[in-house]
């Protein structure tokens, strides 16, 4: 059998079973055949608006926040494979079907490359003999992280599918230049996909310069060329099919521009000289090198584009910031998530910390001693992105799950050659278990469920038990379809109703949380803490005709405790102002409906 053949099987049976769980989970609790998240509900509405006759180097959600719209910062190389499933099945089925269709299968798609890129992992830290490991520990990844079921459709899945290959890459111990070719365009696509990647490439192509810098020579120079070129020559082809000519001289940070162009060119384009023409010099003059294309690269940055060294979001008005991004459980950094729920923490931290621990155990001996250190380097990256915002442990999660599977091998070994040593087989099960995020997770959350449950007994009180099915009853098409009874209008609501309003009516929404929409949060999230008539002025001012309240929308808690006197607290209160007509429209308890006079 090839060695082709050999990761092939064990890559679709692991597909085959996360498929079939995940889609008998999915058709068992899953009411929507879209994912749950609002990312979701907008990449929907991107894909059908692009479908619907917009121009691919437009991106302007035209329905959402001011008049003129917003400029969503998504890529369209995402929107490409789902537009083109959906209307592939628009060839056999109706154009809901093949909407549906389209979208159960896409996310189902992304997960192969995980499970291929653990696979390739496991081989080459632990041997062909234990591709099975890796092949499980995907899997586990893949349940835990939630970001492959059918409907996701978010980008982040295809990220992790990027990050997962590119990681493989860098530890393989063979060096290919035809991966390293792949790992430019990887790189390349990672960027111009999201920027908020960008640190994790970057610390990919830290890895391969430095490893070219210290060893050099034959083995080094083709596959550090072959990387340097193709990053570069794949940012150009992303960069001019995907930025509009009048936008080539924009430098914006949360996307492909100007900005991470010229530097990712820059940066790569120095490394391809510097390989193609010091790889047989003195170490020395090679790490010299690297540190004068760092240094160049670094200034460049200070010149075109400065406001990129800081977070996207550090202009952020500090309203949002108070009642919109602080209530954001993937925006939170380590500290805030620890003094809300500290016990939360052990599912986005602690197989990283184990990882870490494990590879700088390994750093002591011989065997695999760089790849070990490259695996070090990219965790506690990732790791260190998490501690400023949770949302970057699934990447630290995916990273640290790599070098586990070689712990567990290891077990695995010495249980087989002692079956019959209890601590062994014990210590096998127990680390096999404690590798997985997901099991993390399920800890701390029981953990912190049986603590409310004994504070409430202590108490004498009766634990609140959360109705799942009435969640996200304000965001379904039953409840908002209503509203395509009325002309087309501008329709005011909690930003976590802004996507479903897209997707679900025709209407214009003011409000949906995405950073580039802060002027429609903004006008929203004051009017919810003014007073009637000062809220009345400012909906007026925007042009709302419609107001959407949904009493149990987490934001409405919010701006009651900013403002227990406020516009929201005063609707969520019953006590409706005079400005407010309320429309016989609403089929949900929870949602009602006003024309605002």
């Amino acid at each position: 059998m090839s060695e082709s053949q050999n990761l092939i099987k064990p890559t679709l049976l692991a597909w085959f079973f996360f498929t079939t769980i995940a889609s008998l989970s999915f058709l068992r609790f899953s009411s929507d055949y879209l994912g749950p998240d609002n990312d979701d509900v907008m990449r929907l509405v991107q894909v059908r608006d692009w479908l619907a006759g917009q121009n691919w180097f437009d991106l302007t959600q035209y329905r959402l926040g001011p008049e003129s719209g917003t400029l969503m910062h998504w890529s369209r190389l995402v929107d490409l494979p789902i537009a083109g499933l959906i209307n592939f099945f628009s060839l056999f089925f109706s154009g809901q079907t093949a909407e549906e269709i389209a979208v159960y299968i896409w996310p189902l798609v992304t997960a192969i490359p995980v499970i291929l890129g653990f696979i390739l992992c496991a081989r080459a830290i632990a041997g062909p003999q234990n591709i099975a490991i890796g092949a499980i520990a995907a899997v586990a990844f893949l349940f835990g992280v939630g970001k492959f079921n059918p409907g996701s459709i978010d980008h982040h899945n295809v990220q992790l599918a990027i990050y997962a290959v590119l990681i493989f890459i860098v530890i393989d111990p063979n060096r290919s230049w035809k991966l390293h070719v792949l790992a430019g365009f990887l790189c390349a696509l990672a960027i111009a996909i999201g920027a908020e990647t960008t640190p994790l490439i970057a610390a990919i192509c830290v890895i391969i310069a430095v490893t070219w810098a210290w060893y050099g020579g034959k083995d080094y120079r083709r596959p550090t060329r072959a990387f340097a070129l193709s990053m570069a020559f794949s940012l150009t082809m992303l960069f001019f099919i995907t930025v509009p000519s009048a936008r080539y001289i924009e430098v914006v940070c949360d996307t492909l521009s100007l900005g991470y162009y010229a530097l990712g060119v820059a940066g790569s384009g120095l490394l391809f000289l510097a390989a193609a023409t010091l790889s047989y010099k003195s170490r020395f003059i090679r790490v010299a090198s690297l540190v004068g294309i760092a240094a160049i690269t670094f200034a460049l940055a200070k010149i075109v584009a400065p406001e990129c060294l800081q977070s996207p979001l550090a202009n952020l008005d500090p309203l949002l910031t108070e009642l919109w991004l602080n209530n954001i459980t993937e925006a939170q950094s380590f500290l805030a998530q620890w003094r809300a729920k500290p016990l939360s923490i052990f599912g986005f931290y602690a197989v990283p910390v184990l990882a870490i621990t494990f590879c700088i155990f390994q750093l002591k001996t011989a065997d695999h001693r760089d790849i070990y250190l490259k695996l070090l380097f990219v965790i506690i990256i990732a790791s260190g992105i998490s501690l400023i915002q949770i949302r970057g442990s699934i990447f630290a999660n995916l990273a640290a799950m790599i070098p586990m599977v070689f712990l567990v091998s290891q077990l695995r070994m010495k249980n087989r050659e002692e079956p019959k040593n209890l601590k062994i087989g014990i210590s096998f099960i127990i680390i096999s278990l404690l590798s997985m995020p997901i099991i993390w997770a399920v800890i701390g959350d029981g953990i912190s469920q049986l603590n409310n449950f004994v504070i409430a007994r202590s108490n004498n009180t009766n634990l609140a038990v959360q109705d799942e099915s009435n969640k996200n009853a304000c965001q379904t098409h039953a409840a908002l379809s209503p509203l395509n009874k009325l002309p087309k209008n501008v329709v005011v609501a909690p930003s976590n109703l802004g996507a479903s309003i897209l997707r679900y009516t025709h209407h214009h929404i003011l409000s949906a949380p995405y950073h580039r929409n802060q002027s429609g949060m903004l006008a929203e999230i004051k009017a919810s803490i003014s007073t009637n008539n000062e809220a009345r002025e400012i909906l007026n001012e925007a042009n709302a005709t419609i107001l959407v309240f949904c009493n149990t929308d987490p934001q409405v808690s919010v701006s009651k405790r900013k403002a227990p006197d406020g516009f929201y607290a005063n609707m969520s209160n019953g006590e409706v102002p005079d400005f407010l007509k309320p429309l016989e429209l609403s089929t949900s308890q929870a949602l009602v409906f006003y024309e605002i006079n």
